[in-house]
């Protein structure tokens, strides 16, 4: 595949996009959540849910790093240095965390939603600090952490997931190669923000629900 290819995966599939299509996946997935939606629900979920969940962590992330780029507080959304990464997913955990807030009074039949943006907040956390020692892939701890939510709500729900988990993973392997043939990352790099991502959200679901 050509460079402009790879280029094109890795920004159709960026991670401030991974908790809205996140999101959405849990509510046509979790059968407690989409059997639950009367006609108000419904319209609640698609006019202040998403757009909520998607302001919080694509938008605001968006809007900050724009600040930090206009006041030279980073030198690029681009090409960031290390200390750029680290500014901008710091920043972006304050959009994380406003969402958390605001969903942190769901009902028991919808508590994977809360679940999900617990352990993106979670993830962010190890993100940063795992940034520290490790150019890690953000774009891996975004997919990955798809595939954790999938694998936690298959344990919560006790139900059968596997053919939405292969998909995704088969997704992640695809972002990972682009990143890889960008040398954006080495492959350890990847690699780790496959375990933080899909560690991270497995964990929150395994643990919150048992």
């Amino acid at each position: 595949m050509s460079e402009r290819i790879w280029k094109a995966i890795s920004y159709l599939l960026h991670p401030v996009m991974m908790p809205t299509i996140g999101f959405i996946l849990l509510l046509t997935s979790d059968p407690y959540i989409y059997t639950s939606l009367d006609s108000f629900l419904l319209k609640k979920v698609v006019f202040t849910f998403i757009p909520a969940v998607f302001l919080g962590t694509a938008i605001v992330p968006m809007l900050l790093s724009g600040v930090l780029l206009m006041t030279g507080q980073v030198s690029s959304l681009v090409e960031p240095t290390e200390r750029d990464r680290k500014m901008l997913l710091a920043f972006s955990e304050l959009g994380f965390l406003l969402v958390l807030i605001y969903f942190h009074n769901m009902p028991a039949v919808w508590i994977s939603l809360y679940y999900f943006i617990l352990g993106i907040n979670v993830s962010a956390i190890v993100t940063l600090i795992t940034s520290m020692f490790t150019k890690i892939s953000f774009h891996a701890v975004g997919i990955s952490g798809l595939v954790g939510t999938m694998i936690g709500l298959m344990f919560l729900n006790r139900m059968n997931m596997f053919p939405l988990i292969t998909s995704l993973m088969g997704l992640a392997i695809i972002i990972g190669v682009a990143r890889y043939k960008l040398k954006a990352h080495e492959a350890a790099d990847i690699y780790i923000g496959f375990i933080v991502g899909m560690g991270c959200q497995a964990a929150v679901f395994m643990l919150g629900g048992r």
